[in-house]
C-alpha cells in the first residue's frame, strides 16, 4: 500500500543542494509508482532496436518496459499486485536468436555533472546485466599529461609546460552495473572510446556489497563532478574513480540485457528475469541553456540522502515541482511483494497483465513498429526471425 501524498511540494527556485557536493540548477524526477504508464512520459524514450554482438545479439522491444502504477487515490495499480517499474529479459533464448531484452533512455541530452540514483530490486536469476548509467556520444575528455591512456589514443607529447591534454572522443560513459550470475558486487567504469583506437578503460573497479540486490530495493548513486565520479550504494560511499572522467553532456539509461558473454553476462536467462524500479532521481547541471530555475529566488532545497534500503513506509522525497512528498509502503514483504510471495526471486514475475492492450498482437505477428507481443495472448511464446510467433515447447 502506498500512502496518500502530502498535500504541499517544495519549489526549488535556486536550485538542489546535496551535501558534500555543491549546489545544481535543475532536477529530474520519475516516481514510477504514480506518474502513470512511462510509455506516454515525454521525459523517456523505450528503446527499440537490434545490437549485434556475440554470441547473442540483443533487442530492445517496448513491450519489455512495463509500468504498473497507481491509478488514482485508489490504492489500486493499473494491472494489479505491486506497484513497479520493470524492465524484463525474456528467457529461454534459442542459440542463433536474440535475446529480448529492455531499455529506458531519458529524452533530455544535456544532463552534465550532478547526482544520480535509482531504487532498484535486481533480479536473482543468473544470466543478465542489470545498470543504471550515463552515457553521451561523443566530446571532449582531459587526462593528465602524464596518463598512460596518451598513446593508446593517438596523442604526441605536447611539451614540459602542458599538465592536462584533450582529445575528442566516440563515447563516454559512467557505468554501475550488476550481473546477476555472479555473488552481489557492483562494477563501476568510467570508459572512454577513442575515435581511431577503440575502447579505453580508464576507471574501473568493484564493489562486493553486503546484501543481496534481489532482497528489496536499494539505492545506487553516483555524484559526477569535473575531477571525479563517487559511487554509493544506500548513502554508503563505497568509491571514487578520477580516470577520465567525462566532461561532456549526456542521458540517462536504464538498460536490463543478456549476450550470452561467457566473461560477462553468462548464458541468458531460462526464464524471465526481471529489474524492478521505484524511481529515478537526478540533480545536475545542464548545458543547453533550457535551466528551469531562472531570475529571482528565494529557495535552495535540500536534497536528503537515501541511507540504507528503502523500507515499508519510507519517506521518499520528490523536490520537483510535479512531484510531491510521499511514503513508498511496500508491504509486508522486503522485495517488495505480498507476504505470499515466494522466496525465490518472487518479484521476478510480471504483473497480472504484463502489457496494455495496444502491444498485444491481434494477428501473430511481432515486433515490429507497433512492437506487438503474444506474451498475454494464445498465440504463442516466441518470436521468430520472420516476425511471426511459434509456441516453444522445449522443456
Amino acid at each position: 500500500m502506498i500512502l496518500n501524498p502530502a498535500p504541499l511540494f517544495a519549489k526549488c527556485g535556486c536550485g538542489y543542494s546535496v551535501e558534500g557536493e555543491g549546489t545544481y540548477t535543475d532536477a529530474f524526477e520519475a516516481d514510477v509508482f504514480r506518474q502513470g504508464d512511462i510509455s506516454n512520459d515525454a521525459d523517456w524514450e523505450i528503446s527499440n532496436y537490434s545490437d549485434v554482438q556475440k554470441p547473442y545479439a540483443l533487442d530492445y522491444q517496448k513491450y519489455n518496459v512495463i509500468s504498473n502504477p497507481l491509478m488514482g487515490s485508489s490504492g489500486k495499480t493499473a494491472h494489479g499486485g505491486d506497484p513497479r517499474l520493470q524492465l524484463v529479459v525474456r528467457g529461454p533464448t534459442q542459440i542463433g536468436f536474440p535475446v529480448s531484452t529492455a531499455e529506458l533512455i531519458t529524452s533530455r541530452k544535456d544532463i552534465h555533472y550532478g547526482n544520480y540514483r535509482a531504487s532498484i530490486q535486481y533480479t536473482n536469476r543468473p544470466g543478465t546485466c542489470g545498470s543504471m548509467f550515463w552515457v553521451s556520444e561523443g566530446g571532449t575528455i582531459t587526462l593528465p599529461r602524464s596518463s598512460p591512456y596518451l598513446n593508446l589514443v593517438g596523442l604526441e607529447d605536447q611539451g614540459p609546460g602542458l599538465m592536462l591534454t584533450q582529445y575528442q572522443n566516440e563515447k563516454q560513459e559512467i557505468d554501475a552495473e550488476l550481473l546477476s550470475y555472479q555473488e552481489p558486487r557492483r562494477r563501476f567504469q568510467t570508459p572512454i572510446t577513442s575515435l581511431l583506437h577503440g575502447e579505453v578503460q580508464s576507471g574501473k573497479a568493484e564493489h562486493q556489497v553486503s546484501f543481496h540486490p534481489s532482497d528489496g530495493y536499494n539505492e545506487f548513486r553516483f555524484d559526477w563532478s569535473s575531477c571525479k565520479v563517487s559511487f554509493y550504494t544506500d548513502g554508503e560511499h563505497v568509491k571514487d574513480l578520477t580516470g577520465g572522467v567525462p566532461e561532456s553532456p549526456g542521458r540517462i539509461v536504464l538498460n536490463h540485457w543478456s549476450n550470452g558473454e561467457p566473461n560477462w553476462t553468462k548464458d541468458p536467462p531460462v526464464t524471465d528475469a526481471y529489474m524492478t524500479v521505484a524511481y529515478v532521481k537526478a540533480y545536475f547541471n545542464q548545458t543547453s541553456g533550457r535551466s528551469q530555475n531562472r531570475g529571482q529566488c528565494d529557495t535552495v532545497c535540500e536534497v536528503p540522502n537515501q541511507i540504507g534500503p528503502l523500507k515499508p513506509g519510507q519517506d521518499t522525497v520528490f523536490l520537483a515541482a510535479a512531484n510531491s512528498n510521499h511514503q513508498h509502503d511496500l508491504s509486508s514483504s522486503p522485495n517488495g511483494n505480498t507476504s505470499t510471495a515466494s522466496s525465490t526471486d518472487s518479484h521476478d514475475s510480471a504483473p497480472t497483465s504484463n502489457t496494455s492492450a495496444t502491444h498485444v498482437s491481434p494477428d501473430a505477428t511481432c515486433g515490429g513498429a507497433q512492437s506487438y507481443t503474444c506474451l498475454v495472448s494464445e498465440m504463442g511464446s516466441c518470436c521468430s526471425v520472420n516476425g511471426w510467433w511459434y509456441v516453444h515447447d522445449d522443456p
